[in-house]
């Protein structure tokens, strides 16, 4: 619902966005399009909407000025969640609901496992020191 009403809004404010730049009859000649029902009209996405291609090519290149500044990655670490963590199982079964019932309470459970991960892989000495995270 949410992502809904913010693609409406994305589409009746593309002046706002600056389409009238990124879009055009120019553009698809230069695509090689000749059919004028080919060129129809196109809705730019923001850098802010998140699965966006210019938010991914931001991504993108974040991560790549990460990696010229600090190197190239050694290791790609992943966390999922697990239903059944017991501080989830807890609060839930106590309550009489299921981990569907509290997405919020989910997803801060996985944000405080996350804080948690991040911390022993800074302050305990699970690999050799590291640059990037640290402030200078």
């Amino acid at each position: 619902m949410v992502e809904a009403q913010r693609l409406l809004f994305i589409r009746l404010n593309q002046k706002t966005i600056r389409y009238d730049i990124l879009q055009g009859v120019q553009e698809a000649i230069n695509r090689g399009e000749t059919n004028s029902f080919a060129v129809g009209k196109r809705i730019v996405l923001p850098a802010t909407f998140t699965r966006g291609m210019r938010y991914m090519f931001n991504n993108f290149q974040d991560a790549l000025a990460i990696c010229k500044t600090f190197g190239y990655l050694d290791l790609f670490i992943t966390i999922t969640y697990n239903v059944n963590w017991y501080e989830m199982c807890d609060f839930v079964t106590s309550k009489g609901l299921t981990v569907a019932d509290r997405p919020k309470i989910v997803c801060r459970v996985f944000n405080m496992k996350l804080d948690q991960m991040m911390i022993d892989f800074k302050k305990d000495d699970y690999f050799d020191k590291f640059n990037a995270g640290n402030p200078h």
